[in-house]
This record gives structure tokens, sequence and C-alpha cells, in this order.
């Protein structure tokens, strides 16, 4: 018999698949009828009772899981509005456009002023200076746009792009976007939502000096269409003047100014003719710019140096954690600048950390240039090249003043580093230094290798997280994002600020801001407290 086939009585009866043996092969028969349902261990056909009642047990079970299911997201879709909504601080009301300054009531003759910001927080700082004193000047009421926090902020583009952004990129009806529980995936609309934040200038500064001279409107969106709606202002009481390029205005106070033009400014716009436009809106671009306005009038220079004044940080949260960093420190400490992220100071990074160290040992800690030559000898440091860089032109550039030695007292409390210098002659790098700066993880950074050698006691703002932690309930009053992580470089002007001494990067508006006006007004101030 050519082959044979290897069955069960029993399996015929189901038409199971059949094993046969063919010229010395196994192979599989296909079964001639479908499998049952359920298998069970002998293989047996279920009564049809049974299958029946397998079917009806599925069938419930498939229908209670898709009544769950839709029961699950018809809860979450209703209730998604009613969790706890964002606080709002005091004295700001939930309304997009609020009066915080004076608090005289809208006319239907009053005039305004308003402006597209853009950039890091330091240039809309600059360009808010620039609005409060043109603003004043033209005795114009200001819209104040909010401070844009975040780690892409929006850089300039001529005047009709970026006020398109402004009208589609507000955040009304996103208001549900910080209520979504964490377990919930994010619908679309939200997926940008936590990149970046928008706080009032109230919240950061205290404005109140300026409440007799200006009205101010903290408006929560710059759009046209917002800003027009709220004022009840038309199309044809609107007067703009449009910016192709980041410095096409000029302002000036003195239509007699005999000043040569500018190179950088392309347009000088007069403020005693800017003041004639008799429309109620006036819109500007970018005010960007510490030369955007060119006083001459005392009574105006005097005046932008209140506003200026007015810039520093009042926020309570911020200021008790800048305070309790000084305290860690035992409030003698030299502080540090040290901007490297983008443009110039990325390319320059070397040649700033060597102006910087250069400006630390000879202008404040008083060592002379053969102590300097010294110390890089005994620190095996060739790669500081400062004893090259006095045989250079560059050197003077570095030295501010002649170098006046200053004591700094180390209290031995301080856990620093590393074991501290015994030497005499080096115990002035005792000194505790901190350093602010946005380089990746500084304390491991090959390019501050230099300064963590000399200075045993160095300290980075992560050095500080009990200190910090308050920060971690700290949430925006706009928009409900956490604010810890945009607030750490306003921690870290504060504590700056309350150094004995700050050295700089050059041309960082964040380092002139933290010299010229944190450390000045923290140390005026001192005395009196």
């Amino acid at each position: 018999m050519d082959s044979f086939s290897v069955t069960k009585a029993s399996h015929r009866a189901t038409a199971s698949p059949t094993v046969s043996l063919e010229r010395g092969r196994y192979r599989m028969k296909a079964p001639t009828n479908p499998p049952p349902l359920f298998f069970q261990s002998h293989s047996r056909r279920l009564p049809p009772y049974r299958v029946n009642r397998n079917l009806t047990f599925l069938l419930l079970l498939l229908a209670l899981a898709c009544f769950t299911c839709f029961g699950s997201a018809y809860y979450l879709f209703t209730t998604r509005w009613d969790f706890r909504p964002v606080s709002a601080p005091s004295g700001i009301a939930n309304s997009t456009i609020q009066v915080t300054a004076s608090e005289s009531a809208l006319r239907p003759n009053d005039k305004y002023l308003s402006y597209l910001p853009h950039s890091g927080f330091h240039n809309q700082r600059i360009a808010f200076e620039n609005a409060l004193v043109l603003s004043y000047l033209l005795h114009r009421t200001l819209l104040v746009p909010p401070i844009r926090l975040g780690n892409k902020p929006i850089h300039y583009i001529e005047y009709n792009s970026l006020s398109r952004h402004y009208e589609l990129s507000g955040r009304e009806g996103l208001t549900h976007c910080p209520r979504l529980p964490r377990y919930l995936s994010r619908p679309p609309e939200c997926f940008e939502y936590f990149e970046f934040s928008y706080v009032p200038w109230s919240w950061l500064v205290n404005l109140s000096a300026l409440a007799d001279r200006q009205t101010l409107f903290h408006c929560f969106s710059m759009s046209q269409a917002l800003i027009s709606d709220n004022f009840d202002i038309l199309p044809s009481d609107i007067y703009t003047l449009r910016d192709d390029s980041p410095y096409q205005f000029r302002f000036l106070d003195t239509a007699t100014d005999s000043s040569p033009p500018n190179h950088r400014y392309l347009e000088d716009v007069y403020i005693d003719e800017l003041r004639t436009v008799d429309h109620r809106l006036l819109q500007i671009g970018t005010l960007f710019g510490t030369s955007r306005l060119r006083l001459k009038n005392p009574d105006n220079i005097a005046y932008r140096a209140v506003v200026r004044r007015m810039m520093v940080f009042t926020n309570k949260d911020l200021t008790d954690v800048a305070d309790s960093i000084a305290r860690s420190l035992e409030g003698a400490f030299l502080g540090v600048h040290l901007r490297s992220g983008d443009g110039p100071f990325k390319s320059n990074i070397e040649k700033t950390i060597q102006s910087i160290l250069w400006r630390i040992l000879y202008d404040v800690l008083g060592l002379s240039r053969l102590e300097t030559c010294k110390l890089e000898e005994s620190f095996g440091k060739e790669e500081l090249g400062l004893c090259s860089l006095m045989t250079t032109t560059n050197l003077k550039s570095f030295i501010t003043a002649s170098p006046t030695p200053f004591l700094f007292p180390s209290s031995p409390r301080l856990k620093c580093r590393w074991r501290r210098h015994p030497e005499a002659r080096y115990r002035l790098l005792n000194v505790p230094l901190y350093i602010a700066t946005d380089l990746e993880n500084p304390d491991i950074n090959p390019l501050l290798s230099t300064f963590r050698k000399t200075f045993p006691c160095i300290f980075f703002l992560k050095d500080f997280a009990a200190e910090t932690q308050p920060l971690e309930e700290l949430t925006s009053p706009y928009d409900g994002v956490d604010l810890r992580h945009f607030a750490l470089p306003f921690i870290d002007a504060l504590v700056l600020g309350r150094a004995l001494k700050v050295v700089g990067t050059e041309g960082s508006t964040f380092s002139q801001f933290a010299e010229d006006v944190l450390w000045t007004s923290y140390h005026l101030k001192m005395p009196s407290d």
C-alpha cells in the first residue's frame, strides 16, 4: 500500500485534521469542516445549547466593554472643564485688558499707544522701558503686552508678519490645557502650550510709582482685533508705523538735534511731530534698542531714569529664594555672569572666559600682573593665556580700573567644592564665587575647568535645590503654566544683585541689567534696611 492514514474514530466525526505518511513524509490534510468555536481537551463537539451560551456570554462581555469605554470617554469629555480654575494674583482681574497704574476709567477720546515685543526677556524689558517713556511723552495710554517666557522666543520679523503672528497665537479658548489631568494625552491644540508662558509686568515689577504720571493697561493679548473690540476703536482710528527692519525708526525729542545721522537706524521720527497724530491708536512695531530713544531734554532723561529703576524685580516669591541663596553663601561672595548660548557669545566664549577671569583676579581681587602670571604657572594653567594676553593690545579692554585689593570675609562654615588654598598668597581665591551661566552642566563643563581649579568655593544655581524648591508651586496667573524653569534666570540675576562685586559678559543685556539695575538698587537700599 503506497500510503496509509492514521486517524481516530472520534476525530472523523468532527472532521479534524488527518496526519498521513506519503512517500516517507508527513503532511497535514486540511479539515473538511471548520473547527468548532471552542476546543476542549478531547476535541468533542459542544452541544448547541453550550455554543449558544458561550456566544451569548462573549457578546455580553463585548457590549459591557463598549459601554464602559463610552461612559469613561463621555465622563472625561464632560468634566474636562470642571477642574480647579487657575488662580489670579491680587489686583489682576480675569479680563483680557485691565488697568493697573492709574484707576481712571476709559473715555471715548482717550488715545493709546501699542507696540509688538519680541526676542528674549531682556530685549522685551528694553522695549517696555522705551514704550513707557514714549507713551508718557506722547500723552497716550500705553497698552502693555505680557512678558513672554520660554526657551523659544519670537525673533524679530517685519511689522505685518509679527502682527499676524499675534493674531494667530493667542490663547483664547485654551484655558482647559493647564487643567487636564497628567494621565490624559494632550489634545492637538495643547501640544505647545507648556513650552512658553505669559505673565503680566505687574507680576514681576512694581509700577506704582508711575501711577500719578501715566495710565497703563495690561493686555493678555496684542491681537489688534481684541484691542479694537475692548476699546471700541475703528480701523479709521488707527495710525501705524510699519517697520521693515529691526532698526527702522529712531525717536528724537529735540527738533534741533544736530547729532550726525545714525548708521544703525534708517529713519528719525521727531516726538513733537508724532504728538500731532490725531488717531486714537498709534501702533508701532519693535521698540527694542537702548538707543532707540535719543533724548536731550533733561526732564525726559530724568523720567527715563525713573522708568529704568522701576525694572527691579519685586516679586516676593523670587526675592525670597534669592535671599535664601545669598544667606547660604554667607552673604559675602563674588558674582559672575557668563553668557555663551548663541551668536557672538557662543563663538567668543573662550575669550569671554579669559576676560572675566582677568577682571576678577586683577580688578576685583587686586592681584598684580606678575602675581597673575605666577598663578598661571603654579596651577599649570597654560591654557589661560593670561601672561601672553598682557603683551597684546586686548589687555586695555580687560582693565577697567587700577587694581585695588578687596578683602572678602570667608566663612569656615561654608562647605566648598574642594579644599581651600592653604597658601597665604592664594587665600583670596577662597572667596565664594557664584556663576550664573547658560552653559549646560557648568559643574562639569570643560570650559569652566579653569574657574573650578582656581576657586575651590565655586557655586552654581543647581547647587541650591533646597533653596529653589518653593518655585515648584509657581504658576502663571495668566495661563496656569508651571513657571519654575522659566523663573530660574530671574533667580540668577537676583543672586548676582546681592553679590559684593559682579563681573559680567561684555555686550550682554543680562549682565548690564544685573550690574547697573539690580546690583545698584540692592546695595543702595541696604543701609536703610
